[in-house]
């Protein structure tokens, strides 16, 4: 089945799919948390600003994608926590910035949105560090620009740029010695490889 636009039904429940899933690798996220400091609390953090999306979120039920949007960016920042927390926040905010006043999203709308989404997401860091988080929400928003191009449905879009994704995801190590000397890919890389893949269960 072909996904042509995206309302604010469809994105309140492809969020919440990839909320549901990165909260159930909370102890899996916090085992491999080893930067920027070994804390183990990288799974704790995301999984608290992403429940309270869930629970702030919950009775939304509007058709206006960047009504949605909106409420998932406030809530973010209300539940914010850690450096993996500020920097999911920063990308919703970029989000629905992206997307204001839109009732629906095509694909070229989503590609631009994502953009923002990520330039927001390094501006939360003063020195964003490539080979975590960042580096994925950059790899998966350039994927859809390149694949939105080509394609108008977004099953395909979302499909080739999650593995994009995980490609970048595996590559973190390279990046960071850390990682590497760690036997471990960086933690708030792959919550957010696993909030991208709860959404692919979804479609």
């Amino acid at each position: 089945m072909k996904i042509k636009y995206i309302d604010g039904f469809r994105l309140q429940r492809a969020f919440q799919a990839g909320i549901n899933h990165v909260i159930t690798r909370k102890d899996y996220l916090n085992k491999i948390n080893v930067f920027p400091v070994p804390d183990g609390d990288t799974g704790t953090n995301m999984a608290f600003t992403l429940a309270t999306i869930s629970e702030e979120t919950k009775s939304n039920n509007n058709k206006q994608v960047s009504k949605v949007a909106d409420a998932i960016a406030d809530a973010s920042l209300n539940g914010a926590r850690g450096n993996s927390g500020s920097i999911l926040a920063q990308f919703f905010v970029g989000f629905a910035d992206g997307v204001s006043q839109l009732q629906k999203l095509t694909p070229k709308r989503f590609s631009q949105a994502i953009r923002t989404a990520k330039n927001y997401s390094y501006d939360a860091l003063s020195e964003p560090k490539e080979g975590t988080i960042l580096s994925v929400i950059s790899d998966w928003a350039d994927s859809v620009k390149n694949i939105h191009e080509k394609h108008d449905d977004f099953v395909k879009i979302l499909d080739f740029a999650f593995e994009e994704a995980k490609e970048s995801l595996r590559k973190t190590p390279e990046k960071l010695a850390i990682l590497k000397k760690s036997g471990v890919v960086d933690a708030g890389a792959q919550g957010f490889v696993d909030f991208l893949e709860g959404i692919q269960h979804f479609i």
